[in-house]
């Protein structure tokens, strides 16, 4: 993700939580949730849970491993089931990888997550289904990772990077996880990632995300507007409205110049010495 693009989400956030308080529309219209992921088939799971937490920032995939002895193939309602003798409201990733590549939903994709300690609040894990300290992942799973986070940047408007907008979970927290065999792997199914992420199909996809939150926010501004309108009304406080502009001031002109007074030049008047002019008188 870019200054720019980070600057306009916290922002969107900030504008969100801000005003929760008072509307709390504003702040649930800044979680975005997709509908649908683009260019990836997901087998829905219908998994029961209970309340979960609404996430609203987006920045980083986590890749994970299940990390059994035996290595077996399992899926999201077993890795559930596990997750709720836990203790926990739900299972704790957002996406399981069987070893056929099929990608099952987890929890909630919008819901912070419960599989990476202190990191849970910004971040979507992805599991994928297998010990990888002693066996390798299948090409179909690595095929499905590299589509789905392709899918999810797209979505979440990152660029996928390893190491930076993908990563393990060892680089955040102290574990073997997602397994020496599949993190060895990871850079080159980012890379494959980043092909699908520059397909025409995500690039219009990343187009018509983009113009939907533009209108989103539209909406968001048109219902706080709408509700200060009602809060005004009701404690009688009349809205603030724009002065009409008055009349502009008339030009202003200078003042004439007064006219000069020269001195008389008559003849009979005396001179500086003091004694009269004499007159002549014609014969």
């Amino acid at each position: 993700m870019n200054r720019r693009e980070f600057l306009r989400r916290l922002a969107l956030v900030g504008i969100g939580a801000a005003v929760f308080p008072f509307f709390p529309a504003a702040a649930e219209a800044s979680w975005y949730i997709p509908s649908a992921l683009p260019g990836v088939a997901v087998r829905q799971t219908h998994l029961s849970f209970g309340a979960l937490e609404n996430r609203f920032v987006t920045d980083c995939i986590v890749v994970h491993h299940i990390g059994m002895a035996n290595n077996d193939d399992v899926s999201a309602e077993t890795v559930h089931q596990w997750h709720l003798n836990n203790g926990w409201s739900v299972i704790g990733y957002h996406f399981l990888i069987r070893k056929d590549g099929t990608i099952e939903q987890g929890r909630p994709l919008g819901t912070v997550g419960a599989h990476v300690y202190g990191e849970n609040r910004h971040t979507v894990g992805i599991n994928l289904v297998g010990n990888f300290e002693m066996a390798v992942p299948t090409e179909a799973q690595k095929a499905s990772a590299a589509r789905l986070i392709a899918s999810l940047c797209t979505i979440y408007q990152l660029d996928p990077l390893w190491g930076s907008t993908v990563k393990g979970h060892r680089d955040l927290n102290a574990t073997a996880c997602p397994g020496r065999h599949l993190y060895a792997q990871m850079p080159d199914i980012v890379q494959q990632a980043r092909f699908y992420y520059a397909s025409e199909e995500m690039q219009t996809e990343r187009l018509r995300i983009a113009q939907r939150e533009r209108e989103e926010q539209e909406r968001q501004r048109a219902r706080i507007r709408e509700r200060m309108d009602a809060a005004q009304q009701k404690s009688g406080m009349p809205r603030p409205t724009h002065p009409t502009p008055s009349a502009p001031n008339p030009p202003v002109h200078p003042a004439p110049e007064k006219p000069s007074i020269k001195p008389n030049k008559r003849p009979d008047i005396p001179k500086p010495n003091g004694k009269p002019a004499q007159r002549r008188i014609a014969m």
